[in-house]
């Protein structure tokens, strides 16, 4: 599990939560918002995902996206959720907070700001965002030569200095600020360039500065990462079972216990409330789509609910909307797209 976790000292948090609704698309900036959860949209370019939700309350998810001469920046808004990422790059992708009051769990390895996350080639993350974040990526086309650490098909965890990590946020809030407001300055021959090369010199002394964090705690969740994966490709493959402790750790061959203290790890809940989690996402999923003729009740006990009251409480909770609400407004959707 990695984390990105600090505590806010001098009021910075405000300011860049409120950057990204301060930018506007141009010719160079573009911004997606999403709705509802339901029409959430992840960024494209970085690779495949696949969000569940741990809050809907509040939701506003943006991200907005600038292209320079050989590199994307991306600023994020998310909100509370399991990410599951493959990344993939033909260079580097470099991920950090643009706040001090964040909190962004991945591959169970909890580190404490300033901190990167460094990404080359192809790899798979598990990510937990307990509370929205703004983060900020970047997507190195290549990286030849420029010292970084890291090896080939990794994902890890970067310290830095405070100073250093300062540094490159504001080199990302002035890059997009300036294509997002000022498109003709951004337009001038060789200002790209330059602006690339500005994002590029921050970088690198972020990473002059920077030592592998928490490695040995990485090293010993391994063995949890690889459990917790296959457990969410059993799950995956038993829509419309019911799914027991004891018989999936079984399969697995791991005790209960075993099999807990991994999801708990990587997941940062109980196997118990991350397995209800998967399935009210799934009921979800199946009433956003009009589900079949059959009754809310027939997809509940599908998705192992047998306590209907219990799970219309669970739905609201998560959703802030009943089962009922949820299927009339998909229903409303598709006749007016009729």
């Amino acid at each position: 599990m990695l984390v990105f976790s600090t505590t806010a000292t001098d009021g910075s948090d405000e300011r860049c939560v409120s950057l990204l609704d301060e930018l506007c698309e141009s010719r160079f900036v573009k911004i997606s918002r999403s709705p509802d959860v339901d029409h959430f949209r992840n960024i494209e370019g970085l690779g495949d995902a696949s969000s569940i939700p741990l809050d809907t309350r509040g939701f506003a998810a943006s991200f907005a996206s600038l292209r320079l001469k050989s590199c994307s920046v991306y600023l994020q808004q998310t909100f509370p959720r399991i990410l599951q990422m493959r990344y993939s790059t033909t260079g580097a992708i470099i991920g950090f907070t643009m706040d001090d009051a964040a909190s962004l769990i991945v591959n169970g390895v909890e580190g404490r700001a300033p901190t990167l996350l460094l990404v080359k080639g192809t790899a798979t993350c598990e990510i937990v965002e307990p509370q929205a974040n703004l983060v900020a990526l970047l997507n190195f086309d290549s990286i030849d030569d420029r010292g970084w650490p890291g090896e080939a098909d990794s994902a890890q965890l970067i310290s830095t200095l405070p100073d250093r990590c300062e540094a490159l946020r504001v080199t990302v809030r002035d890059v997009l600020t300036l294509a997002s407001h000022s498109p003709d300055t951004f337009a001038q021959p060789s200002v790209i360039e330059s602006v690339e090369e500005s994002v590029l010199q921050a970088v690198d002394l972020a990473m002059a500065a920077a030592s592998p964090a928490l490695e040995g705690k990485r090293l010993s969740l391994s063995h949890y990462l690889a459990l917790v994966r296959k457990f969410d490709e059993l799950v995956a493959n038993s829509t419309g079972k019911t799914l027991y402790s004891a018989d999936v750790a079984r399969q697995l061959g791991v005790s209960v216990r075993t099999l807990h203290n991994a999801v708990v790890a990587i997941r940062g809940m109980s196997m118990h409330r991350y397995m209800r989690l998967r399935r009210l996402w799934n009921v979800r999923q199946q009433l956003v789509h009009g589900a079949p003729p059959q009754s809310i009740k027939a997809v509940a006990l599908t998705n192992g609910f047998w306590h209907m009251g219990e799970f219309t409480s669970l739905y609201r909770d998560l959703f802030g909307e009943t089962p009922q609400q949820t299927l009339l407004a998909a229903r409303k959707q598709t006749n007016h797209s009729s």
